[in-house]
């Protein structure tokens, strides 16, 4: 509850509102996603992946726990005339039908929630999506700069805890943040077909410290 109420205020600033999608999400959703296929953004935030599947000729599905962020969306989507469904909605209980979805995308967003909510996201997805449909999961690993400074509650429960202002981890001071090395990934979706685990390595400052994040392709 902590992490929905900052971001429904986050998501009312133009800096939590980015319009372009991920370069690496653009690549999987074409690689994998058959167009037309009924694809979900779980944790669409401000839209920018909604946006993207619906140009792309994508049955768009977006849903998030911030209705400041499916606000955003709607705003995004009605200045390109673009349609999608939008529904406010928590990772762990998804308004869908089983074996609903040709595909769903969840780019940074399972990690702003605890353990348990994880597992039931896990479980969800797995139950949305049809046979043999597969995911698309961005997660943060132990290797991110968040995690070296931040109050450490178990090995993967922490507090952010950054006290330069000018990264962007500053915003998610005091925040909740669950982080994931390769057995985490693996015990969370062990009930799916198949997994496999990339990493997207991004950094900054003359290398100084870095983004570190797990690109998770699940198969139901």
């Amino acid at each position: 509850m902590q992490n929905q109420n900052e971001w429904c205020e986050l998501h009312k600033e133009k800096r939590h509102q980015p319009k372009y999608p991920s370069d690496d999400v653009v690549t999987f959703v074409f690689r994998n996603f058959t167009r037309g296929g009924t694809i979900l953004d779980l944790g669409c935030g401000a839209g920018r992946h909604v946006k993207f599947l619906a140009e792309a000729g994508y049955n768009a599905y977006g849903c998030d726990y911030s209705s400041n962020g499916i606000i955003a969306t709607k705003s995004l989507l009605d200045e390109n005339s673009l349609n999608a469904n939008l529904e406010v909605a928590s990772v762990s209980d998804l308004p869908y039908s089983d074996n609903f979805f040709d595909g769903l995308i969840c780019y940074g967003v399972l990690y702003y929630n605890s353990k348990e909510i994880i597992q039931k996201a896990a479980d969800e997805i797995r139950r949305v999506l049809k046979p043999e449909a597969k995911a698309y999961v961005v997660v943060r690993n132990l290797n991110d700069y968040r995690y070296e400074k931040s109050i450490k509650q178990d090995r993967y429960q922490v507090i952010i805890n950054e006290s330069d202002s000018a990264k962007s981890a500053f915003k998610e001071n005091g925040m909740p943040m669950y982080f994931f090395d390769k057995d985490e990934v693996k015990r969370l979706f062990y009930k799916f077909s198949k997994i496999e685990i990339n990493r997207i390595l991004k950094s900054h400052e003359n290398d100084s410290f870095a983004d570190d994040d797990y690109m998770i392709t699940l198969v139901k």
